[in-house]
C-alpha cells in the first residue's frame, strides 16, 4: 500500500507563519525580549557572584524540597539538547511530508539558532558559575522554550482558523515550560535564575527573528511582497 502525502501548504489561505495582523505584535515581543535579554548581559557580564535577586530567587527555589527526589532531572531533561533535535526533527520531518515547508523550517531554525546564540552569548557574557562553567544565558532554558514556542508556530500554521488562540495557549506553554525547565537547573545550583530568564528571553528572540526570515524568504521566492 503507497501512501501519499496530502496537499501541499500552497492551498493553505496565508500559508505565512507570522501573517500580517501578527506581525507587528510578533516585533514588539522581540524587541522586548531583546532589551531585557541585553540589560542582564551587561548587568552579569563576566561575574561569577549571584545578584539579590538570584539570592531571592534560589531561596525561593529550596522551599520546593517537599517535591519527590529526582523531580530536577525530570523537570531539566526538557531542555536537553538531544531531546530537542529529537523532537525538531521528527516534527520536521511529518512538516515535509505534509509538504509544509514554512512550518518545517521553523521547527528545526527557531531552536537551531537558539542554540548557537546561546553559545555565542555565553563566550561574550562571560558570567560563570560553580567551578568556572559558563552560564548566561541557560542553554537548557532557552532550547526547551524555543522548541515549544516553535512547535506553537507549526500548530498555528495547521490551524489557520484558530492561530490566535494557538499561539496565545503556545506563549503560555512556553513561559511554563521554561519555568519548569528554569527551577530545576536553580535548584541543581546549574544556573542563577537571571541566566534562565536570559535563556528564555534569547529564545522568544531567535524564534521570531527565524519566522520573519523564513516568511520573508518564502514570499521572495513567491514573487509577492508581503501583505502590509
Amino acid at each position: 500500500m503507497i501512501v501519499t502525502p496530502p496537499a501541499p501548504s500552497s492551498v493553505l489561505a496565508d500559508p505565512r507563519l507570522l501573517p500580517a495582523g501578527l506581525r507587528r505584535p510578533a516585533v514588539v515581543v522581540a524587541a522586548g525580549s531583546a532589551v531585557v535579554l541585553g540589560l542582564l548581559a551587561l548587568l552579569v557580564g563576566h561575574t561569577s557572584a549571584p545578584t539579590a535577586f538570584d539570592v531571592w530567587g534560589e531561596h525561593l527555589v529550596r522551599g520546593l524540597h517537599v517535591l519527590p527526589d529526582g523531580w530536577t532531572d525530570i523537570a531539566v531533561a526538557a531542555g536537553d539538547p538531544v531531546f530537542v533535535v529529537a523532537v525538531a526533527v521528527v516534527v520536521a520531518a511529518w512538516c515535509a511530508w505534509r509538504r509544509q515547508w514554512r512550518p518545517a523550517a521553523v521547527v528545526v531554525a527557531g531552536p537551531g539558532l537558539t542554540g548557537v546564540a546561546e553559545l555565542v552569548l555565553k563566550a561574550l557574557v562571560g558570567r560563570t558559575i560553580g567551578a568556572g562553567d559558563l552560564a548566561f544565558p541557560s542553554g537548557h532554558t532557552a532550547g526547551s522554550a524555543a522548541l515549544v514556542l516553535a512547535l506553537t508556530l507549526v500548530v498555528a500554521a495547521v490551524l489557520q482558523g484558530r492561530r490566535e488562540p494557538v499561539l496565545a495557549v503556545g506563549a503560555l506553554a512556553g513561559v511554563a515550560v521554561a519555568v519548569v525547565v528554569a527551577v530545576g537547573l536553580v535548584a541543581e545550583r546549574a544556573h542563577y535564575p537571571t541566566d534562565t530568564i536570559g535563556g528564555f528571553s534569547l529564545a522568544v528572540v531567535m524564534t521570531i527573528v527565524a519566522a520573519l526570515a523564513i516568511d520573508g524568504f518564502a514570499d521572495a521566492r513567491r514573487g509577492r511582497r508581503p501583505a502590509a
